[in-house]
């Protein structure tokens, strides 16, 4: 089932209202940091391709048509490739950087999808996330008896994963320059663990 986060228009317009209230400085710190080869996961409509430093060569997957056509428009530059975060259809260690943003809330398996992304990641690279996660407490409670309902309305999304804990246990590092919270708002890299 498609969920509102699968209507380009509608995906756009929330994510203008987030933007304007402080997910901008968010998404310029996702994409500032890139480097080299660097590979977006879940461009969605493409809101991230315009913000990535001169020089950085960026290959957007998306696995929604729909989202994927809209991205195109937008960012006509840039290379894209439907596909799954969960088989990239990429060699091992093939980027510098892997750049997700709110994406894994939605990805089926994100432990597969993590293991991918760790696969096609160099050695030295880094993956930089911005996720929103569960929060502790009562709003975790909250976020857990909403979420099945949420699921079906937003096309897959989770808003009760604890994605920060599925990156650790997938075999990386959080580096701390550079990681906030806020609310159930996370952003950090990290790197492949020794």
């Amino acid at each position: 089932m498609r969920g509102v986060e699968q209507i380009p228009w509608l995906y756009d317009a929330m994510c203008w209202v987030l933007e304007s209230t402080g997910l901008k400085r968010w998404r310029d710190w996702l994409t500032g940091g890139a480097k080299g080869r660097t590979l977006e996961v879940g461009c969605g409509t493409g809101r991230n391709l315009t913000r990535y430093p001169p020089g950085t060569g960026v290959i957007a997957l998306e696995p929604d048509p729909h989202m994927l056509d809209k991205a195109r428009h937008r960012a006509p530059q840039a290379l894209f490739v439907r596909g799954s975060a969960e088989a990239l259809p990429f060699r091992d260690g093939a980027f510098d950087t892997v750049v997700s943003g709110l994406v894994f809330c939605s990805v089926p398996k994100p432990e597969v999808g993590l293991a991918e992304v760790k696969r096609v990641l160099a050695p030295e690279g880094r993956l930089r996330m911005l996720e929103h996660v569960r929060s502790e407490g009562w709003y975790g409670g909250v976020q857990d008896f909403l979420q099945p309902a949420w699921t079906k309305v937003a096309g897959g999304c989770h808003p009760n994963r604890r994605t920060v804990e599925a990156v650790e246990a997938a075999g990386f590092t959080i580096e701390e320059d550079g990681r906030r919270s806020d609310g159930t708002m996370r952003r950090f890299s990290a790197k492949k663990a020794p």
